[in-house]
């Protein structure tokens, strides 16, 4: 048989053998290697604001500690990792919670307070994270709660009745009953508070009407809406009523003018009715005096035949036609009067009843002038031609005739013995 055949000392090129416990070690020296450049990556973020690992802006004291690691060994950086940073996450999570508690609401002060001194790193991230935004709303939300009551309260200070009712309902509500108050009830009541006040007003105005008066009690021991019917149509009715019984009343009391302008005021329109009240009851009573005065002055017994002539002519006529003789025509008709007189009187002591008295033109051969050319008889009526259709500018026109009369006869009175 042959001989077997000799294994070699060594394996063949390419093929060479490795030792398993090196290969190990160069395995675990990598990962080591891996873990701690992520370590070092994640102290690094550590260092960065904002970051999701502390949500609050890196300490003094972090950044000492967390240099102090990446300078030191892969050891020194797992430690800080591991150990360090718990606590160093809890001390500057604490110290930013403190910070918000000091200008903090109530709400956010009072989670700030319970969350300061907890260990729970966590229960701080989340408040830091998104409990310090929910309790600034709820602080947000009730400060402008407290505004709006404070401003109800406010104007139920300075409001009327009707405004402080409901301001203190809308207090003793809701923040709703609150806002619907500011938005709208304010001004409804502020509205009910004006009416109150304007019908108040028209009950204490000397000038109203007893119907508009007794419609105004009515109204304010009412609702709001009876006060705010009363202002829109009742007192419209209520003060046409009144005005209609005031002019009754001033008919009632008037004289014929007053009676006759009231009654045509009455079967009008209530314009036609305020028109007599304001203007036209004056005007009609200045009528009624003047004719009143015209009547007495008619029968005056030392008034003259052209002067009661002549005011009965102006009674017989209208508010003009009496208006006028007592500006001038009683005037013109006294002086007719007192020249009738005087030459009554002159011729007095020469002529008889029956007499004939011829102007003096006459009596001088000439042609009597056709004013005098009638010829008038001592003691009978010399003016009778003044009639009632004679105006009153002829009325003095006979006086100056009469005057001439009286001349003429004084004339004939003294030629008559030489005859």
């Amino acid at each position: 048989m042959g001989a077997a055949p000799a294994f070699a000392d060594t394996a063949p090129a390419g093929h060479e053998q490795t030792d398993p416990a090196e290969t190990k070690a160069a395995e675990t020296k990598a990962d080591e290697a891996k873990t701690d450049e992520a370590n070092r990556a994640a102290i690094e973020k550590l260092l960065v604001y904002p970051n999701d690992y502390l949500l609050t802006d890196p300490s003094a004291y972090l950044r000492e500690h967390a240099a102090a690691a990446l300078a030191g060994t892969p050891a020194d950086r797992a430690h800080f990792l591991a150990v360090e940073v718990d606590g160093i996450r809890r001390d500057d999570a604490r110290i930013a919670i403190a910070r918000i508690m000091n200008a903090a609401g109530p709400v956010l002060k009072k989670q700030c307070r319970a969350l300061v001194d907890s260990d729970d790193v966590e229960a701080l991230r989340a408040f830091l994270k998104t409990g310090q935004y929910v309790a600034r709303a709820e602080d947000e939300k009730r400060a402008a709660e407290d505004d709006d009551r404070l401003r109800l309260s406010q104007i139920m200070s300075a409001g009327g009745p009707a405004v402080r009712k409901a301001a203190g309902a809308a207090l003793d509500g809701s923040i709703e009953d609150v806002r619907a108050f500011l938005k709208t009830g304010q001004y409804v009541a502020r509205a009910e508070d004006e009416n109150r006040a304007e019908v108040q007003r028209l009950l204490d105005d000397p000038n109203s009407g007893p119907v508009v008066r007794e419609a105004a009690q009515k109204a304010l021991a009412g609702s709001a809406a009876d006060v705010e019917h009363f202002l829109k149509a009742g007192l419209k009715n209520a003060a046409e009523t009144d005005d209609r019984i005031r002019t009754t009343r001033i008919m009632s009391a008037g004289g014929p003018a007053v009676r006759k302008a009231a009654n045509a005021a009455l079967s009008g329109s209530i314009e036609d009715i305020r028109t007599f009240l304001k203007t036209g009851q004056y005007v009609a009573r200045a009528e009624d005096e003047n004719r009143a005065e015209v009547q007495r002055i008619l029968d005056d017994p030392n008034s003259g035949p052209v002067v009661r002539e002549a005011a009965q002519k102006a009674l017989a006529g209208s508010a003009a036609d009496v208006e006028h003789f007592l500006k001038e025509g009683q005037f013109t008709a006294r002086a007719a009067d007192k020249a009738a007189a005087e030459a009554a009187r002159g011729t007095s002591g020469s002529a008889q009843p029956g007499t004939t008295v011829v102007p003096a033109a006459a009596t001088a051969g000439g042609t009597a002038p056709a004013a005098a050319a009638d010829v008038r008889t001592v003691g009978e009526d010399s003016l009778a031609s003044t009639g009632p259709t004679t105006p009153l500018g002829q009325l003095a026109a006979a006086g100056g005739a009469a005057v001439l009369l009286g001349a003429g006869a004084l004339v004939a009175a003294r030629r008559r013995p030489q005859a």
